[in-house]
């Protein structure tokens, strides 16, 4: 045991603490297990400190999630093998340019067990850290306890005429052949050739003649060249053609004064054709991983995956092939065809072998049971593939699978979060959505669209007397009739309980053309309905409003189509068309909206705190703040008859001012009486692009004296979704300001994953509309667990609202989910009722 911590066992492991580089090994989940003393010197910190802190903390904020994703690659791909030049925190906060190299330690039963390999610091010197760095397979082997005959070193001591004194046994195993005392240097140089952008060994520029002026020690790539000056292929790597054999690659350094002495030159030669060859492919992983994080449409993946594939290993073919259907080759005696099946059932590469015709290594993309495609790389002639290339295609196969099923799940997200689950129709987010799209289309051209909106009759009744499954089963047969009375061109969207909108994007007509779809509808209806063996009657109440005359925005044209709706059902006549002059809500909503300046300067909202609550423990961790006005004469109003008047006025600002105003200053109570409760506070789309939003919150924070931890500020994705870059700049500032960000409302936008991997926010909130039925609707719940998942891989914490039921609050937890709201956690309650 030594004062680093654990000093794993073996001959030669104190060495270690005498090397410039950092030799280190961490667990299966990245903490450093093991560090020697060049950690001090290198970083600045403890050893011991360091201990069983995780390597990621170290990494530098913008190389985080490129860090991530190069190891996730290699441990996902089944590499063994990692090398990235990245930044890594110093003890005086600066940042320090290192090269790592990492080996993939791996248990009897193949699993991770961790990481070991170098740290070397290249901010001053990348030339001679390149040559330290190379140490790694040796420092493994060394610690091991492997005899010296055993390394991949071999040595060759030349005198200072350039003649051969002595070798090492290893040099004849390495070079294929004997070379002799007295032989030149020149011998050595012909057999060598440099690699990639290497120098010569021999010549007047070569490097024993630049080791010779400047005495010190030269290194550079080479390549051993095949016997009698064959000209070997070019590639290093390419198996099974004809002609004299691969090359192998070869790390060497000329040491001038060996032993002190000058007159005496070293040659170390090193094979590293084995870890270039992993370097390469791993690379390879690594990079195509990164661009399937990056946005990559799944065809043009596809493509690059299959370009890599041909690229890397030197192959005429390389093609991704559906596990089953057209894009497989017609002549079932093709070797292609007769492999899918085999790959399929196989859980790693499967070597095609057809004898001097065809060649090649076939990959499942995807799980046992539920594979996407099969990657095939191939050769049409006699081509042997080593183990690491056939793992290669299978790492590139498991990064399409991964891109794959993250593509299937975004698009399930996006289309849970627009569509209504029981019937499959438009939700009310896809609808505003459409009617947005015309009103656009419409107003530019001089048209008209119209929106029906229709509440089914009695529907009450039919829940109450024959259950819900009844009901359910109604209103998918309703569903199914409005897209067959209305045509392909309209959206037909249901907007929650028995409440359906029909969108005619172009109504050319106006009202004539809506009387004509909403008569279809109620014939539709009017056929009998079977439920079992019970023969049922559905009638619907139908309200028309006509855009843009009767509004210009989808939520006024919504609000008309009700008001008409509400008129039809009231008079008992079926169909209503819009009229303002019966719009019994607007003279509130005008008086809401004269009033509410004065409100917000007059002291009329107060707000109401909801619990967030810990699932663990059980412990309030923090309120959210939701306000309301206490309006003289119409009582307490909920903010969702006032809040939209303010987005569409200018006094979303004000607004959004006294709301903080209010939370902190009663946080600032609380915090007084001993209660550390954080406060979250909703933000609008307008108001987060707003320029003031950083200086507002500053201001308030530093008029109440409350630390940034006191305030966490919730925004829609959608809000974010409108100016992503300037979004991303907003958040990044508040962030660094020390305030926690969520993002609220989640599943409910229409966001990329690409985005939400860049944000720089905290929590993660799932919209209720997946909370309130993930114990009863199986994709409800899938889609509520992949969430989790997602944010928890992303570091992100998890809040889910509209918890109503022990049983959703239990498989919540369960899920992982970190935190919960609701009304079974905690009804929103002014602040002398919240709970302590």
């Amino acid at each position: 045991m030594s004062l680093q911590g654990h000093n794993p066992e073996g001959p030669g492991r104190g060495i270690l603490d005498t090397l410039t580089e950092v030799v280190f090994q961490t667990d299966a989940e990245g903490r450093w297990t093991y560090l020697n003393r060049a950690w001090t010197t290198v970083t600045g910190f403890d050893v011991v400190a360091s201990l069983g802190s995780h390597f990621l903390d170290y990494v530098h904020p913008d190389e985080y999630d490129h860090t991530i994703a190069l190891f996730m690659a290699v441990v996902a791909g089944g590499s063994d093998h990692c090398r990235h030049v990245t930044r890594y925190r110093t003890r005086d906060g600066a940042y320090r340019r290192v090269e790592i190299r990492a080996n993939v330690l791996r248990a009897p039963d193949g699993a991770v067990s961790g990481n070991s390999g170098t740290i070397v610091d290249v901010s001053r010197d990348q030339h001679d850290a390149e040559a330290v760095g190379e140490h790694t397979a040796l420092l493994e082997l060394v610690s091991g306890g492997v005899p010296g005959a055993e390394l991949p070193v071999g040595v060759l001591v030349y005198d200072r005429a350039l003649g051969l004194r002595r070798t090492s046994q290893v040099v004849d195993r390495l070079l294929g052949e004997r070379l002799r005392v007295g032989d030149p240097l020149d011998r050595l140089g012909i057999m060598l050739r440099p690699g990639g952008e290497g120098v010569a060994l021999d010549g007047e520029w070569g490097l024993a003649a630049t080791a010779a002026r400047t005495g010190r020690p030269q290194h550079g790539d080479v390549n051993l060249l095949g016997r009698a000056g064959a000209d070997p292929d070019p590639d290093p790597d390419v198996r099974g053609r004809a002609g004299p054999g691969p090359a192998r690659a070869l790390r060497i350094s000329v040491i001038p004064q060996v032993d002190g002495r000058r007159e005496l030159v070293a040659v170390v030669l090193q094979d590293v054709t084995d870890l270039r060859r992993a370097e390469r492919l791993q690379s390879a992983v690594a990079q195509l991983g990164q661009r399937a994080l990056g946005g990559l449409t799944v065809p043009d993946l596809l493509a690059e995956a299959a370009q890599v594939v041909r690229v890397t290993l030197g192959l005429p073919g390389c093609e991704v092939l559906a596990a089953t259907g057209r894009d497989n080759p017609a002549d079932p005696a093709h070797p292609i065809a007769a492999i899918i099946p085999v790959a399929l059932a196989s859980d790693g590469p499967t070597i095609i072998d057809r004898g001097a015709a065809f060649h090649g290594v076939a990959a499942r993309i995807g799980a046992a049971g539920r594979s996407h495609a099969v990657l095939v790389a191939y050769a049409p002639y006699r081509r042997e593939f080593a183990p690491d290339e056939a793992a290669f295609v299978q790492s590139v196969a498991n990064v399409l699978a991964a891109a794959l099923e993250r593509d299937t799940a975004e698009r399930e997200v996006r289309h849970q979060a627009r569509h209504d689950p029981l019937t499959g129709l438009a939700n009310r987010v896809l609808l505003h959505d459409r009617i947005s799209r015309a009103l656009r289309t419409v107003e530019a051209d001089g048209g008209a669209l119209a929106l029906l909106l229709m509440d089914l009759d009695r529907f009450k009744e039919i829940n109450d007397t024959l259950g819900h499954g009844a009901g359910d089963d109604v209103l998918r047969e309703v569903a199914v009739r409005l897209r067959r009375a209305t045509g392909s061109a309209a959206t037909v969207a249901r907007l929650g309980g028995d409440e359906f909108a029909i969108l005619l994007p172009s109504a050319p007509r106006g009202v004539a053309d809506a009387l004509a779809v909403a008569s279809r509808v109620r014939a539709a209806l009017a056929e009998r309905i079977d439920v079992g063996t019970l023969p049922l009657s559905v009638e619907g109440s139908i309200g028309i409003a006509i855009g843009p005359g009767d509004g210009s925005d989808p939520g006024t044209l919504v609000r008309c189509a009700d008001v008409a709706m509400y008129r039809a059902k009231q008079l008992c006549v079926g169909v209503a068309v819009y009229a303002p002059d019966a719009d019994q809500n607007r003279r509130e909503r005008l008086e809401l909206l004269g009033g509410l300046r004065s409100a917000i300067a007059g002291g009329e909202l107060v707000l109401h705190y909801q619990p967030k609550v810990d699932l663990r423990t059980g412990r309030t961790t923090a309120v959210e703040a939701l306000v309301r006005w206490q309006h003289p004469s119409h009582g307490l109003v909920e903010p969702g008859r006032f809040v939209p008047f303010a987005e569409q006025s200018n006094l979303v600002r004000p607004l959004t001012r006294r709301v903080l105003m209010l939370a902190l200053d009663q946080a600032r109570s609380w915090w007084d009486a001993g209660r550390l409760l954080p406060v979250a506070v909703n933000v609008s789309a307008r108001m987060l692009h707003d320029a003031e939003l950083i200086s507002t919150v500053q201001a308030e924070l530093d008029r109440t004296g409350m630390p940034p931890q006191a305030l966490e500020l919730e925004l829609t994705e959608s809000a974010v979704m409108v100016n992503t870059r300037n979004a991303m700049n907003v958040i990044t500032q508040l962030r660094r300001a020390g305030i926690r960000i969520s993002v609220d409302d989640f599943g409910t936008g229409y966001s990329s994953l690409a985005y939400l991997r860049d944000l720089p926010v905290h929590d993660l909130k799932i919209d209720k509309s997946f909370v309130l039925n993930v114990a009863r609707r199986p994709r409800d719940f899938s889609i509520v667990r992949s969430i989790i998942d997602l944010a928890h891989n992303l570091d992100l914490r998890v809040v889910a609202e509209g918890i109503e039921s022990d049983e959703v609050c239990s498989l919540l937890r369960d899920l992982g989910c970190d935190e919960g709201q609701g009304f079974f956690l905690g009804y929103p309650v002014p602040p002398a009722d919240l709970a302590a």
